[in-house]
């Protein structure tokens, strides 16, 4: 009996893929909030119908289409260094918020004050490490076209984690260094008109 054939991305355990594409610039930010300085990551971990590679040379194609994510909850996913554990970053709902909209899987996660998010942050901020992968179930569907050597994520079940990654595989996550400046003082008067705006803008921006 003849062995069934397997692209790479289906005879992987642990699906992952990874991008690299101009797109997703995902940035190191630092603001003020409260008279505080916070600093985010931010940026799209998954990017629909944008191709990329399982590992650098293969001639293996791999795009997610733009409905995989319908239905997908992503209330437990959490962002990791290098996809280790030990390395957690963030958690939805707990400093984390991640979102799909008509680009990809948005990600947004607001570090701490440990060791491990002073270094990711650094590495970052200097363009050292620029990019992101994900991680999700090994049940998805996947179409597979032979003679373009293509695979096709039609419909991911559970997205896991998503990782800030030394080496991407698709060039649309890059990460890149941004801080903002913190804006001169402003009278009362002003300033609660600014706040306001800010309120304002915020709400809408979540609509």
């Amino acid at each position: 009996m003849e062995k069934e054939k397997k692209s790479p991305l289906t005879l992987l355990s642990k699906k992952r893929m990874q991008f690299e594409d101009s797109k997703s610039r995902f940035r190191a930010i630092t603001e003020e909030v409260d008279g505080q300085n916070v600093r985010r990551l931010r940026g799209y971990a998954i990017l629909f119908d944008t191709p990329g590679r399982p590992w650098r040379g293969s001639v293996w194609i791999e795009k997610v289409d733009k409905n995989a994510l319908e239905g997908v909850d992503l209330s437990k996913l959490v962002m990791l260094y290098n996809h280790d554990a030990n390395w957690v970053l963030g958690k939805v709902g707990k400093g984390m918020r991640a979102e799909a909209d008509d680009i990809g899987l948005f990600v947004e996660v607001t570090l701490g004050n440990t060791w491990i998010d002073d270094f990711v942050f650094d590495r970052v901020s200097r363009e050292i490490v620029d990019g992101m992968s994900f991680w999700f179930d090994s049940k998805a569907t996947i179409a597979t076209n032979w003679e373009t050597k293509t695979d096709i994520i039609l419909k991911i079940n559970e997205v896991y984690e998503v990782s800030v990654l030394v080496w991407p595989a698709y060039e649309d996550t890059v990460m890149i260094a941004e801080e903002e400046p913190v804006p001169d003082p402003v009278p009362d008067d002003a300033a609660e008109i600014e706040a306001k705006k800010m309120a304002l803008i915020s709400l809408i921006s979540q609509l």
